[in-house]
């Protein structure tokens, strides 16, 4: 454990949105509900030192406790103030250097990336990380799913309306226990088709969506289609910022993938309840897995929100 602090302590939880919600970061590895459903697995601690909140856990879950890795310092007054964050960072460097771990800035998104310079100029280097990029579309273009680009969409959303009576319903507290048995169901079903490396990553994502379902009638935003009355698709999110509508990010999306359309309604579905003001869906990174990267790229994202792991030089790698 890097810092003093976890997660699961929900006391603190005000105190971290402010951060949070402090600047606009464009990126779904940045907010509380994020960082709280993914705490255990991960590890996560946080503490803060001058007035900027560093988040610390295990890069890789599958490894030992050496390959740790700290967020960029996350502000809450909108602002970086490059000689306050380099005295910061430089705290945590002697942190890490003490505990006898390598010290490495994880998933910082390209929006931070001014005040990483600001702070420190030529003195790290940046890895673009092209796993842990975010898929970036326009509600807009998700609801209306027109033009040739999208049409493949629109054919298989059609089909779907025209062939099968279904109900639309938001999650609730009560009905967190059907949502669980057909996300279980949906990722055993999974299992016998996923190559044996990415197995333990389904496994950790039925423990992140039980953690996330916790938010159920708490700010979670949720979509459940039923055919006859029982759940055939799924869909869990969040506004990126509590103080702001503009963008959502959507954690999970689930659906029978042998009922031709239902992917794409219930993204249409969801998408087409979301507020007037929200502009963006983010819909998270592909995490390297082709098939998942293809489906996304088949949306054809507004933009990509870029990832970087930043180091600091052989000297800050050696403890």
């Amino acid at each position: 454990m890097i810092f003093k602090n976890n997660f699961s302590n929900l006391t603190e939880k005000e105190l971290l949105i402010s951060y949070f919600d402090g600047f606009d970061y464009q990126s779904s590895s940045h907010t509380f509900i994020a960082n709280y459903i993914w705490r255990d697995t991960h590890k996560l601690t946080w503490d803060i030192i001058e007035d900027y909140l560093f988040i610390a856990g295990l890069g890789n879950t599958e490894s030992d406790e050496e390959e740790c890795f700290v967020s960029f310092p996350l502000t809450r007054t909108g602002e970086y103030d490059g000689r306050q964050v380099r005295k910061a960072v430089e705290s945590v460097r002697e942190l890490f250097k003490s505990k006898g771990k390598r010290f490495e800035m994880g998933l910082v998104p390209e929006s931070l990336l001014p005040a990483l310079n600001s702070a420190f100029g030529d003195e790290v280097s940046l890895k673009h990380e092209r796993d842990d990029d975010d898929y970036v579309y326009l509600r807009e273009e998700l609801v209306k799913l027109s033009g040739r680009k999208l049409h493949q969409k629109k054919n298989h959303l059609n089909y779907f309306l025209r062939n099968y009576q279904f109900t639309y319903e938001e999650a609730t507290p009560e009905t967190v226990p059907e949502i669980m048995e057909y996300i279980y169901s949906k990722n055993e079903y999974k299992l016998g088709e996923t190559p044996e490396e990415w197995k333990p990553i389904l496994e950790m994502e039925n423990i992140a969506i039980a953690e996330l379902l916790k938010f159920a009638g708490k700010g979670l935003l949720s979509g459940i289609i039923r055919i006859d009355g029982k759940i055939v698709a799924v869909t869990l999110g969040e506004f990126a910022r509590s103080n702001s509508k503009e963008t959502v990010i959507v954690h999970v999306e689930k659906a029978d993938d042998r009922i031709r359309g239902l992917y794409q309604a219930i993204n249409n579905e969801f998408c087409k309840r979301l507020p007037e003001e929200t502009i963006y869906v983010n819909r998270e990174e592909d995490m390297g897995m082709e098939n998942l990267r293809q489906t996304k790229l088949s949306y054809k994202p507004f933009r990509m929100a870029q990832k970087y792991t930043v180091s600091f030089g052989q000297e800050a790698l050696e403890p």
